[in-house]
């Protein structure tokens, strides 16, 4: 009864049906995700904003898991089952081949060798000394390894191929593992860092942050730096490389790596992967009091919204209830040089101030310029790069390498370390002297390309066999 109940299981596993309705499903639910807007591949103001308007649509998606489909355990359940299903197929093929792989030798009479589709008939006057050695030694120089007993031979070449399959099945295990791990580990952001600013590697620091439930927060908290922006970085070969940003990595005040990343040039560290994202201009704006002290002020982002080169952003002036909107861009490119004396009216920034709606400013700001507001001075005292940074931590990777690789490996021998056998059956001589040599080949695959080899060994063997050797 448990015998049944076993094989039971283990029938339903391995299921050829089962595999393609979990790859079906699987197929339909990825698909469904590039239609229902994915919670944790957003930004949470364009979340918010899809919410916003279709809040019905969004509360029945987030209560079935569909707005976070890929990490929900309806999805991963599937793959699961999948891998399940993989796995038991996978452990009786590579049993099998295995088995086969280790087989003894299989010598096999004329019967059999007459029923095989290549196969031929030689006869000769040789003796069986001669015609055992010449079979040997043309078997052997072309790869076959060779087995003798009594008037019969085996010779099998590329036996190791029988583990192409079995490896390709497994490679796929590797896969759907990094799928799962990467869905439930993985650790994806986006940080933004003006030049020169320093913010540690924390889920607080992220403009947008997407954590697997298996991640627990598991940040390192070392620092990251944007110690330079470059908008037409050359790299050391004078190569123009687009946008660039040196980013330097310390922990405990010590530097442990930089490099500047820009466009398929990206920078590792501990596991983490940083790549260029969108960057921009950021004022520095200061309102300053009637005695000189600074009232509130910061660096402003500004983005390019349209490709011209012109960066606007939105912004509250500190809490004085008023807001303010900006459009910056430069004369020439933004240089370490940009404040130095003689260089300082580069950037010009168009500055409008609202109270409640209403504007109550709009001007032209240079750097170190200044606009009253009340009785304060708003100035323009600094600009400087930031550019945000893709972060991704994700040990799925030596999965994901490693499943790649194997499928590689396996698909070169399944189509070039192809298996194939012989056999042969000396029959003794008769009344007229002449002796017949039945000789069956075959390949596991290709047989049609095996054609030219089988007839190549066979007109050697005969060649020999009836005139000596050449």
């Amino acid at each position: 009864m448990d015998l049944d109940i076993e094989k039971q299981i283990s029938s339903f596993f391995k299921s050829r049906k089962l595999a393609i309705v979990l790859i079906v499903l699987i197929i339909l639910f990825s698909i469904l995700g590039t239609h229902i807007p994915q919670k944790s591949q957003l930004k949470p103001e364009i979340y918010n904003a899809w919410e916003k308007n279709n809040p019905a649509q969004a509360e029945l998606f987030d209560l079935l898991g569909f707005t976070h489909l890929f990490s929900s355990f309806l999805f991963i359940s599937l793959v699961a089952l999948l891998f399940t299903n993989t796995l038991f197929c996978t452990k009786n093929m590579f049993i099998n081949a295995l088995r086969r792989y280790g087989a003894k030798q299989q010598f096999k009479d004329q019967t059999f060798i007459d029923s095989l589709e290549k196969k031929i008939v030689i006869k000769t006057r040789r003796d069986h000394k001669d015609v055992h050695s010449e079979i040997n030694s043309v078997f052997e120089s072309r790869g076959y390894k060779v087995e003798k007993h009594d008037n019969r031979i085996y010779a099998q070449r590329n036996s190791i191929g029988v583990l192409g399959t079995p490896l390709f099945h497994i490679s796929i295990l590797f896969i759907i593992l990094a799928v799962v791990y990467g869905s439930t580990g993985r650790m994806e952001g986006d940080m933004r860092l003006i030049e020169g600013q320093t913010l540690s590697e924390d889920h607080g620091n992220y403009m947008f942050i997407n954590e697997g439930p298996f991640f627990y927060e598991n940040h390192k908290k070392f620092n990251i730096t944007l110690e330079k922006f470059y908008a037409d970085y050359i790299d050391e070969s004078g190569i123009p490389r687009e946008q660039g940003g040196k980013i330097v990595i310390s922990e405990n005040g010590q530097i442990k790596k930089s490099d500047v990343v820009f466009t398929n040039h990206q920078m590792t560290y501990e596991g983490y992967t940083f790549l260029g994202n969108v960057y921009g201009l950021a004022p520095l704006l200061l309102l300053i009091n009637p005695d000189g002290t600074v009232y509130s002020g910061s660096y402003i982002t500004a983005t390019d919204e349209d490709q011209s080169q012109r960066y606007v952003s939105y912004f509250q002036l500190g809490d004085t209830g008023l807001e303010g909107g900006l459009m910056v861009y430069m004369t020439a490119n933004l240089t370490s040089k940009i404040t130095e004396e003689g260089v300082g009216q580069t950037p010009i920034l168009f500055l409008k101030i609202f109270d409640k709606g209403k504007e109550i400013n709009d001007v032209t700001l240079r750097l170190n310029e200044t606009v009253r507001i009340g009785d304060k001075k708003l100035g323009f005292y600094d600009i400087k790069y930031w550019s945000n940074f893709y972060v991704v931590k994700d040990n799925s990777m030596f999965l994901i390498f490693t499943g790649f690789g194997l499928m590689i490996l396996s698909l070169f021998i399944s189509f070039f370390i192809v298996p194939k056998r012989m056999w042969v059956d000396i029959v003794e001589p008769g009344k007229n002297g002449e002796g017949e040599i039945h000789i069956g080949g075959k390949s596991d695959k290709f047989r049609s390309l095996y054609e030219d080899e089988f007839s190549d060994i066979t007109g050697n063997l005969a060649k020999r066999l009836s005139n000596g050797t050449d």
